[in-house]
């Protein structure tokens, strides 16, 4: 989807809006921006045009940028420009957007029914006495004010005061048993849980309140709607009971004191690493497999929370004599009313369980058929557990109309009812008529970042280790559980990358492996996914068979790529070696029934956890300059340049200091055209400039920014702003920019690019060089830009010809305008018939080709080069014989 300037231009022309929400007959619409000012607001208002006679409206605000009051006024300043629209406000401390994640940030979605009806209403939560209002007392209004025979959604946040939250939801259930919930606990930003849900609130135009409830009810005949979450957790261990409780503290769980049963039943770690807590939380057992968030409380005592003079909790100290309630304890305390009897399990969390459920809730949320709108909620607490968490799931939404916010704990309709988890992340799809959302299961494919969230769990494990003699057969099965589930690959049920750095850590194993196979990605172009996969498992079975035979351990990063290890003090090296020889011979053997391979063994020595992955990597860049496939080396010798390590950090200072300083620098060379006989375009080049004024080029930077990710992305965006700044209003000057992978695919970049090119006067005069020598690996992506550039009135080139080995797929693949030979080709064209002849063979090509496509030659430097490129009828060419970089086209 094309956004800003052509959403806008499409909907004042129009009145259409792309991305599938709203068309030009009546139809359910969702569309969500950002707010940045009362004036900005209006203006999106008054283009919106929304017609209240059309249907019912829903403005929902949920922000982490206002106080109570002022989001009142902001509520009020929007019912103003619409008076029939139903106001449903939050507070939150970060809110979700289609597909992302953002702090400090007020997120406003605005949704239209077009047969159905929103009805709202805000309640308060305590009576004019400040006692509780109880579930039943509660759901008795909602259904008086909101529910009807079609009603089939409930939107609900309550505020984090209201301890009752969970039996309120249990409450719904049976007084409206067929409406589906979702939302959660209003919190504001502060890394202070408690005080997060303290001073949570929630608001309408006619004012907001800490102690209440907010809802919206979705009605209609045709309206549809599904809900689905996340929570990662894997159930192990046995059934407990929570044998004593007051309001939200667990005082005692089968008979054990709560606190110290919380930390000792998963071996004492928790007490010492509290950072840890999050990963080993509760289940209730009512709620299926959602996370009971506690946290524990040092030198507190009852009587502050549940005073002894309150009717409410004085029954409880009359009951329980033994209870001081004055006497300063550890507290274990849930973010809602725990009943004494309730059933809960330990569970685990960990990165593959949350794949796994990201993936069935993305099976059914884009295989429902009405998806018109959908609503995102995720818990506060699942950064705190993966860091990478709730960005990465979150993002396989990124091209939807989602739009959410962060919770202290979450509605939702579990399948079979609504419950209240923690530490959830939940989606509602509805919509009244059959409609697609553009959804991202790439993200799938790209799980590295919550792999490595997986290492505190390793660190757990490889501490229960060390200590497993001294622990009791219960802590000993939950570890056991624990290592079962993270420490296999779950398709092919062979121990993993975590194993294997367990394995070297501990126990040992310090001669390693490494096989992997080339080309994977071809084999899809040419052969059935039935003979891949055949071919896979025969490969996984010749390496598990040769490990096995020999008493190796063998562990599985992914389908393609093992490792095999042993013990240096069961095996010498070189009968290791050996083994690893036949085993590649056996796999390079060729056979009818399945594609030939090319695996890659690198067999390292000395394997420690931290010299693995660098020496493996540096060997992989050996073996590809020799082109070898076997390599063996002693880690212990293989020590690292200390120089090349030096040069790195010194160059990520450098790009630091650019970054600081606006030091990023582009220079234009000029294109000459052989035509016309003159200079019309130039390609912008990327240098940097240190604090004494030296320029850096991209061949010594470039690679280190990529590394590092944001350092890339940081300059790239810098790149573009500069050259676009100063070619925007040159009617007769085109110019070329590089774009790598890595920039198609961020959404940042390709949203500015697309917003630069739908207001400048001249977007023709802009060109975008896609990298060949990059890994070109996802057509879809790249099909969708050059496809969304062509729109706009913009060229693609593809940079580098020549220098890649599947060149021809992609130009038959993908439609450039351009193609430009790579200048290594380029620069032998005189002295190499070879060069020459590739030369001749992409003139020829072109000749051949019915397709219109223009060839550039790079590095042409002298007058025989350019000879041979006019006598091959290339048509541009571009090298220091016509001009040198510099900062001004017109030098």
């Amino acid at each position: 989807m094309l956004k800003s300037y052509h959403f806008i231009k499409s909907l004042i022309d129009d009145k259409i809006f792309i991305g599938g929400n709203r068309k030009g007959i009546a139809s359910m619409f969702t569309w969500n921006f950002q707010y940045i000012s009362r004036s900005r607001l209006k203006e999106v208002f008054d283009q919106l045009s929304l017609d209240p006679e059309k249907g019912d409206i829903l403005v929902r605000i949920h922000t982490a940028i206002h106080f109570g009051d002022e989001a009142v006024e902001l509520a009020r300043f929007i019912k103003e420009k619409v008076p029939q629209a139903h106001i449903f406000g939050t507070s939150t401390s970060g809110v979700i957007n289609m597909g992302h994640l953002a702090n400090n940030q007020c997120i406003i979605s605005v949704s239209q029914m077009a047969q159905g009806s929103i009805d709202t209403v805000l309640l308060f939560t305590y009576d004019e006495s400040k006692k509780s209002i109880m579930p039943d007392e509660l759901c008795s209004k909602i259904s008086d004010t909101l529910i009807k025979d079609n009603t089939k959604l409930l939107l609900t946040f309550v505020t984090g005061r209201y301890q009752h939250v969970a039996d309120f939801v249990e409450k719904c259930n049976e007084v409206f048993p067929n409406v589906q919930m979702i939302g959660g606990t209003a919190v504001v930003p502060d890394l202070r849980i408690r005080r997060a849900l303290d001073r949570g609130f929630v608001f309408d135009e006619n004012g907001f309140t800490n102690n209440g409830v907010i809802l919206a009810s979705f009605s209609g005949d045709k309206l549809e709607c599904m809900t689905s979450y996340v929570s990662g957790a894997e159930v192990v261990g046995d059934e407990k009971i929570i044998d004593k409780s007051i309001g939200n503290d667990i005082l005692t769980i089968s008979g054990m004191d709560a606190p110290v049963e919380y930390y000792e039943r998963v071996g004492g770690v928790l007490e010492k690493r509290k950072d840890l807590t999050y990963l080993f939380p509760y289940v209730l057992r009512d709620n299926g497999d959602a996370p009971l968030l506690v946290q524990y409380y040092d030198n507190e005592s009852l009587g502050q929370m549940y005073p002894k003079d309150e009717p409410e909790y004085a029954e409880f100290y009359e009951k329980h004599p033994e209870i001081d309630a004055d006497e300063k304890r550890s507290r274990l305390v849930a973010n809602h009313l725990i009943k004494p009897g309730s059933r809960i399990k330990r569970a685990f969390i960990h990165g593959n369980k949350i794949v796994f459920d990201n993936q069935r809730m993305f099976n059914h949320i884009s295989s429902f058929e009405k998806a018109q709108t959908l609503f995102g909620y995720s818990c506060i607490t699942r950064p705190l557990i993966y860091s990478n968490c709730a960005k990465w799931e979150i993002s396989v939404y990124e091209n939807t109309n989602i739009c959410g916010c962060l919770t202290g704990g979450e509605i939702y309709n579990n399948g079979s009812k609504n419950v209240y988890g923690n530490s959830c992340f939940v989606v509602s799809v509805f919509g009244e008529d059959p409609e697609v959302q553009a959804y991202n299961p790439y993200v799938f494919t790209h799980t590295e970042t919550l792999e490595s969230d997986n290492e505190e769990l390793i660190d757990y494990l490889m501490t229960m280790e060390e200590v497993w003699n001294d622990k009791d057969e219960g802590i000993q099965q939950f570890v056991h559980e624990c290592a079962s589930k993270l420490l296999y690959n779950s398709d092919t049920g062979i121990m993993n990358v975590a194993a294997m750095n367990m394995d070297i850590k501990l126990k040992g194993y310090d001669r390693i492996c490494m096989i992997s196979v080339v080309d994977v990605e071809s084999m899809s172009s040419v052969f059935s996914k039935e003979l891949i996969d055949l071919t896979n498992r025969n490969y996984i079975k010749k390496c598990k068979k040769a490990a096995e035979s020999k008493g190796y351990h063998i562990y599985c990063e992914n389908n393609w790529h093992v490792a095999i290890g042993a013990r240096s003090y069961m095996v010498d090296f070189a009968e290791f070696t050996k083994d690893m020889e036949i085993l590649q011979q056996e796999l390079f053997s060729a056979n009818d029934e399945f594609i030939a391979i090319i695996p890659l063994f690198c067999v390292i020595d000395n394997c420690t956890i931290e010299n693995l992955t660098p020496i493996y990597n540096r060997a992989r860049i050996t073996m590809m300059h020799k082109n070898i496939q076997f390599f063996a080396c002693d880690a212990m010798s293989a020590n690292l340049d200390e120089e090349s390590i030096k040069d790195r950090y010194h160059m990520v200072n450098v790009i630091k200091y650019a970054i600081a300083n606006d030091k990023v620098i582009p220079q234009y060379q000029g294109i000459f055209c052989n035509s016309s006989r003159n200079i019309e375009h130039y390609e912008a080049l990327m240098r940097l400039m240190d604090e004494n004024g030296k320029l850096y080029y991209p061949n010594s930077f470039l690679d280190v920014a990529r590394s590092y990710g944001i350092l890339y992305d940081t300059i790239s965006k810098m790149m573009l702003r500069k050259v676009f700044e100063h070619f925007r209003g040159l009617k007769d000057k085109g110019v070329s920019v590089n774009l790598g992978i890595r920039d198609i695919r961020n959404r940042e970049i390709t949203d500015y690019i697309y917003d630069f090119l739908g207001t400048t006067p001249y977007p023709e005069n802009f060109m975008f060089e896609i990298l060949e020598n990059e890994d070109i690996d996802d057509y879809g992506t790249i099909v969708t830009f050059v496809d969304n550039i062509h729109e706009l009135g913009a060229k693609v080139a593809l940079d580098d010809f020549g220098s890649g080995f599947s060149n021809l797929q992609h130009v038959m693949s993908i439609h450039f305008d351009y193609l430009k030979i790579d200048g290594s080709i380029v620069k032998r064209c005189v002295d190499s018939k070879e060069a020459e002849n590739l030369i001749a063979l992409i003139s020829g090509w072109k000749k051949l080709s019915d397709r219109e496509i223009n060839i550039i030659a790079e590095f042409v430097e002298n007058e025989d080069i350019q000879g041979k490129m006019e006598n091959y009828k290339i048509d541009y060419s571009q090298g220091y014989l016509f001009s040198k970089p510099s900062d001004n086209i017109f030098d």
